[in-house]
């Protein structure tokens, strides 16, 4: 009692804690995904990892064409299993396409949303984001789509199916001219609608599979009256409608648009900005400013052949006078038109900016130019005043009647990775055309664009695709870049995700000292330390070792952020503020220490102390002189000594699977070591933690292996044997008989290397709890086999309390549970280590583990590690009865060779005051006697 009074006494008066809790050092790997991260929630359960037996991480796959396969392994020991696709929220929309639709999603773009009652037609583009263009089939069959219109209680369908590379369509819906009324009802205070307003009109989609050749069917998918309510079977079939937008109805022509072509402060020209067909005739229109003085003027133009000029009329022959001449040449041909005011101004333009003069007339014979246009060039001359400078206008002229154009990427978000890697990222770009037949026609060669800001994004000069490629200041939520083709422009959004900086840099624990009694052999290239203990100055110079410096592990989080489109451009988080990303392995290049003699970084992961002093951890644009990220290492003259040894028997791992409680597109993996042995000479391993006297607490994998030694005795052989692998570098369990309890005793040493005498130094002693019943499974025992979601979570957190739940199943077979902290709920997906499982999920789980090997050093250093901002609590024993199983314990260790002699000598001390002490008893008595 005194000692747990005192050790936690330490705790509370220690101002350094480690900000890493305890737990299985699995080793967590992602494959078939071709972005993925794992993750660190800010609010995450501390407890979640505080248990030598089980290790919980989050992650998240963030671009996938296959379906992505966790892996978790500790030394010969392995479990995968392939994430399942409603932990991944996968649309089900294209299951006839069988393909793995993970980064899928359907884009509509309402082709015109002012439909009149000329042209009473919608059309509505339909087409896959994030399908790998690349990636195509002729035999992928892609699913239909059935479009709705909506207007009072009627409705008008079309349909069309997805195809081609790009995997889009056109749906066509032919409106009823009655839809052009205004309506016969008007619900509540609502005032009818204006006739300029429109009348509005709903678009809604859903989405089928084709038949058998892949043709959309004829038959209704939906069940019911969708718009009338009342009716059976509405709400099963306005689930499955996904609105698209409206359009407004007018009654009205299509007014011709014009555009404005402004020759000085006086005139204005007006031309057509939709194309002209071959043959057709064209109308300018030549304009004064109202507020004009002028009162003649000379307008001159001149065109190319296969442009014929035509008649110039007056508009108000009762203002202007106007005479043209007419000149051919070969290969242009010019028109001078003579304006002469003879009345003053008495009517304006309905604008009342401009008073319309002359029209003039001019007729499209043929066009030989590549781009589809023909110029004009206008010059004005005033009388005693001089000539104005040549502008020029173009007439577009196409055989097609183009609707619009509709810019598409293969994918709507931008990852900017290029900030931390220096590798450009890049989306491919497609640009289509629409006619009103509504045929598709691919003019990504004759298109032009531009980004609205190349802080946030960039396009390539042939307009092929968007990029990033580091240089950038910023993210935006629907960053836009504009295309253009003849007269129809068209906006791209894409959202642009970058790394929030300055960057985090998480240790384990900064500050490093040596640690004491722990020697290790001197590298050349090490630098001797400086220690100021005499007693200590053999163990550093003797032999050719040093004292060992403590090791912290480190990774690098940021969050990906976006300006939204507010005038404030507040931040939008992918996943959410409360999620950091793990972005380790993209700057291990270009991560350094300020000193590399203070510390050194190993591989991006270990931090290694070297010699006292301070040093900085920096994170180094791959582009710049900048500083992504800094934090401050120091290495303290202090010495720390080894306190506790934690020890956990792995015979086996199981892998769990359940979605994140605070985001739907996280995931949840949490391993737990097996501990039961079920067969004759199965084979167990240890996983090894200890403790110092600052609180901190470490891994002991994270050490080089040379720089060490364990060896384990068993306190049964009747139970288990202990034997050393040659394969492996740490003592090896095998079952010998049935028992269970604390069996294992296991020895940390200094290597072979620094010992000064025959005498073993050991450095620190833990115990281990095994079980061994032949004939069962780990299925059936209660710690190494099924949970639900209590006992994962108990596993987690407090070994100590064991749930006896029993499992709950639903009628498809899965896993349901309450957490104690209700931040578990869900599915659990388990993976068995059983043989019923193999196909499934592949278990390696060797009874002998000749074949299989412990992670090497280099091994060691992309084992993602789980940081919390937490200081690690562990639970002192109060007495054998009370010893936690496998958790970090307080056990006796064996004497240091300072400590033997120091006792030798108090020992000798002790002789001679005793030899001291007889000798002036026997001279008393002698003196006495006389």
């Amino acid at each position: 009692l005194l000692l747990v009074t005192e050790c936690r006494g330490i705790l509370d008066n220690n101002q350094r804690f480690s900000s890493l809790p305890t737990y299985l050092r699995v080793s967590y790997r992602i494959f078939s995904a071709e972005t993925s991260f794992f993750l660190k929630e800010a609010n995450q359960d501390f407890m979640r990892n505080s248990s030598l037996q089980s290790r919980v991480e989050s992650f998240f796959p963030y671009k996938a064409k296959r379906p992505p396969i966790l892996n978790a392994s500790y030394g010969p020991f392995s479990v995968e299993q392939v994430v399942p696709q409603d932990l991944m929220l996968t649309s089900n929309f294209f299951g006839s396409a069988n393909k793995f639709t993970y980064n899928w999603k359907l884009k509509a773009y309402i082709m015109s949303d002012k439909i009149y009652l000329s042209k009473p037609k919608v059309q509505v583009l339909f087409y896959i984001v994030g399908r790998d263009w690349d990636d195509y089939s002729t035999t992928e069959r892609l699913p239909c789509l059935r479009v709705f219109a909506f207007r009072e209680t009627r409705e008008v369908r079309g349909s069309c199916r997805l195809k081609g590379d790009l995997g889009l369509c056109v749906a066509e819906l032919e409106l009823l001219p009655s839809w052009f009324n205004p309506p016969t009802v008007v619900t509540g205070r609502k005032k009818p609608p204006d006739q300029f307003e429109g009348s509005p009109v709903e678009l809604y989609y859903t989405i089928q599979p084709g038949d058998e050749k892949g043709e959309c069917t004829a038959e209704d998918i939906r069940k019911g009256n969708a718009i009338r309510p009342g009716k059976d079977g509405m709400d099963e079939a306005m689930s499955h409608l996904q609105r698209i937008g409206s359009v407004s109805l007018y009654r009205g022509q299509e007014t011709s648009q014009l555009t404005e072509l402004r020759l000085d402060s006086n005139i204005v020209v007006w031309l057509p900005s939709k194309p002209v067909k071959q043959g057709e005739v064209v109308n300018v229109y030549v304009t004064v400013a109202n507020n004009s003085t002028v009162d003649q003027f000379i307008l001159r133009a001149k065109v190319k052949k296969g442009v014929n000029i035509l008649s110039a009329k007056t508009s108000d022959p009762r203002q202007w006078d106007v005479k043209q001449e007419v000149g051919n040449g070969g290969k242009h041909s010019t028109t001078t038109v003579i304006c002469q005011r003879i009345a003053p101004s008495s009517r304006n333009r309905s604008n009342s900016l401009f008073n319309e003069v002359v029209q003039m007339n001019f007729e499209i014979a043929s066009f030989s130019s590549l781009s589809g246009t023909q110029p004009i060039t206008w010059q004005v001359e005033y009388p005693r005043k001089g000539t104005t400078e040549i502008t020029l206008s173009e007439i577009f002229i196409c055989q097609k009647d183009l609707v619009g154009i509709v810019p598409l990427a293969m994918d709507m978000e931008i990852l900017n990775t290029a900030i931390l890697t220096g590798k450009t990222v890049a989306v491919p770009i497609k640009v289509v055309s629409i006619e009103e037949n509504s045929a598709v026609t691919d003019i990504s060669e004759s298109v032009e664009c531009k980004s609205s800001d190349e802080d946030v994004i960039k396009v390539s000069d042939r307009c092929d695709y968007v990029f990033v490629n580091g240089k950038e200041m910023k993210g935006k939520v629907n960053a836009l870049v504009n295309f253009t083709y003849q007269y129809l422009s068209a906006p791209l959004q894409i959202t642009v995700w970058v790394p929030r900086l300055p960057l985090q840099i998480d240790i384990s624990d900064t500050e490093l000292s040596q640690i004491k009694g722990w020697r290790v052999p001197v590298v050349s290239n090490k630098r001797p330390t400086r220690d100021s203990d005499d007693e200590d100055e053999d163990e550093r110079k003797g032999r050719g070792c040093t004292l060992q410096y403590q090791h912290a592990m480190v990774r690098v989080l940021t969050q990906f952020v976006a300006e939204d489109s507010s005038p404030w451009g507040q931040l939008s988080y992918l996943l959410g503020s409360d999620w950091q990303f793990d972005i380790t392995d993209l700057v291990t290049d270009f991560m350094k220490l300020e000193d590399p003699h203070i510390a050194k970084l190993q591989e991006g992961r270990i931090l290694i102390g070297r010699e006292v002093g301070m040093t900085t951890m920096q994170v180094l644009s791959p582009l710049s002189d900048s500083i992504l990220a800094e934090k401050t290492v120091t290495v303290l003259d202090d010495k720390v000594t080894i306190t506790d040894l934690g020890v956990q028997l792995v015979a086996g791992l199981s892998l769990f699977l359940q979605p994140s409680a605070a985001s739907s597109r996280a995931i949840v993996a949490t391993t737990i070591a097996q501990e039961l042995l079920h067969t004759p000479k199965q084979e167990a391993v240890v996983s090894t933690w200890i403790q110092f006297s600052d609180s901190s607490v470490t891994p002991l994998d994270i050490y080089d292996s040379k720089d060490f030694s364990l060896s384990a005795v068993s306190l049964d052989e009747a139970v288990v044997s202990i034997h050393q692998n040659s394969a492996l570098k740490w003592p090896v369990v095998a079952a010998e008989g049935e028992g269970q309890g604390t069996l294992i005793k296991v020895d940390m040493m200094i290597s072979e290397a620094c010992q000064k005498s025959k005498r073993k130094s050991v450095l620190a002693v833990g115990n281990g709890n095994i079980k061994v019943k032949f004939g069962q499974n780990d299925a059936d025992s209660d710690t190494g086999g099924d949970y639900d979601a209590d006992e994962i979570e108990n596993h987690a957190s407090d070994r100590r309390h064991k749930v006896s739940d029993q499992e709950r199943y639903g009628q498809d077979g899965r896993y349901y549970g309450s957490s104690s902290a209700e931040r578990e709920e869900g599915t659990i997906r388990k993976v068995s280590s059983t043989a019923k499982s193999v196909i499934k999920n592949k278990v390696i789980k060797n009874n002998r583990l000749d074949g299989g090997k412990l992670p090497d050093d280099s091994q060691l250093q992309n084992i993602p590690i789980d940081f919390t901002n937490f200081p690690a609590q562990v639970d002192l024993p109060k007495g054998n009865a009370g010893m936690e199983e496998n958790d970090l314990v307080q056990t006796p260790r064996g004497l240091s060779d300072l400590e033997i002699g120091m006792y030798a000598l108090l020992g000798v001390f002790c002789l001679a005051i005793l030899v001291f002490l007889i000798n002036c008893a026997t001279f008393a008595l002698k003196y006495r006697h006389k």
